[in-house]
């Protein structure tokens, strides 16, 4: 039996979530369990949408959660609760 797929919303999430600490590419690949072609993907969108930014932290480009970013990662988290316990 597959496990179910996540949805877009809880990838969304967990990048918001990692990024929060600063992140390169390739460690919000690997925290959030997805493939570098669904990261360049989500990071862009989040990107357009003013929720992360990328900043330069040792030469290195890295991608740090906005303040919009964090309160949508708060929402998404409050709503992941409200159905963890339904």
């Amino acid at each position: 039996m597959n496990p179910r797929p996540r949805d877009s919303l809880v990838i969304i999430r967990d990048i918001l979530q990692v990024a929060a600490r600063r992140a390169s590419k390739t460690e919000i690949v690997y925290r959030s369990n997805i493939n570098f072609v669904a990261a360049e993907r989500y990071i862009s969108r989040l990107l357009l949408r003013g929720m992360l930014e990328t900043v330069v932290e040792e030469g290195k480009s890295k991608f740090q959660t906005t303040l919009l970013g964090m309160e949508a990662l708060s929402k998404l988290t409050e709503i992941q609760r409200l159905f963890e316990g339904a």
